[in-house]
């Protein structure tokens, strides 16, 4: 199968077995010039199999776990001049790579993706789903089949030719935990430049959604709440319309509501109610600083 070669990043954070897996799943799509880079986050580091040596693996380390840190790492020391992303828990379909390699072909100016199969898929949104800028709401589902131009893509199935990146940073590093939301920025960013994005259903993963490690490892539950909130700061303060501000704020109402409520006889938590208010102006406020530099 012609097509450029690929360097396949996979950051992983706290995961072991499934990560391998997923590894194991890939090594027979492997051809010359490919390479997969894990990007170790986990405590302790990693150790390769010995059925996956060779010279097409590599394990990056970085100490202090961050998605989108994990990320730049990964395609600062990719060789090739295609990155993947893929998650460190998947099974991928029997063709991945050689379909990866002939969209990329075809379609040399473009970030691609595809079809992310999961147990829970929410039927209740539309296949590519929708962001709403005026209340930072993202919904996205890519779990059934589209061919054709989409306005994001998702993080754990992506194809960027290093052609297509933005400036640096490139993926935002301000994004927190399990930074939700950062592969949305990245891609409003990258269509700011007028690259484009492309879903082929050829390119097809089955995400097992692990229940050990990753964004559902203890410590990032414990700071999901406070995270995702500084998140949904971020992003909008980088891309909402400051005229839709009032309406944000009414959808974070219910969102920071819902965690800071305390049992019948205690009432609501308003030390939560604040550090969630301390949270969201930082991150809008880091947001907006990169709105400003963007300019």
């Amino acid at each position: 199968m012609s097509g450029p070669a690929l360097s396949i990043i996979i950051p992983s954070y706290m995961r072991d077995r499934v990560l391998w897996d997923s590894v194991r799943a890939l090594r027979p799509q492997i051809r010359d010039g490919d390479e997969v880079l894990v990007v170790d986050q986990n405590r302790p580091p990693l150790r390769a199999p010995e059925d996956l040596g060779g010279d097409w693996l590599k394990l990056i380390r970085l100490d202090r776990p961050s998605l989108t840190r994990a990320r730049n790492l990964g395609l600062e020391r990719a060789a090739a001049p295609v990155a993947v992303f893929l998650d460190d828990d998947i099974v991928p379909g029997p063709s991945l790579l050689d379909n990866l390699r002939r969209a990329s072909a075809a379609h040399p100016d473009r970030i691609l993706t595809g079809v992310v199969e999961q147990k829970d898929a929410p039927e209740d949104v539309p296949t590519p789903g929708r962001i709403d800028l005026h209340t930072g709401e993202i919904r996205t589902n890519f779990s059934r089949p589209v061919t054709g131009e989409v306005p994001f893509f998702p993080g754990g199935l992506s194809v960027i030719p290093k052609a297509c990146l933005p400036p640096r940073p490139w993926f935002c590093p301000a994004f927190r935990g399990a930074a939700q939301g950062e592969e949305i920025d990245f891609g409003l960013r990258a269509g700011k430049r007028g690259i484009r994005i492309h879903a082929d259903p050829s390119i097809r993963i089955f995400h097992l959604k692990a229940e050990e490690g990753g964004c559902r490892a203890p410590d990032f539950r414990r700071r999901f709440f406070l995270d995702h909130v500084f998140n949904q700061g971020l992003f909008y303060g980088r891309h909402g319309p400051l005229s839709g501000m009032p309406r944000f704020l009414r959808r974070l109402k219910g969102f920071v509501e819902f965690h800071s409520r305390g049992s019948p006889d205690r009432g609501r938590s308003w030390r939560t109610v604040g550090r969630a208010a301390w949270a969201l102006s930082q991150g809008f406020l880091t947001g907006l600083a990169y709105r400003l530099r963007d300019r």
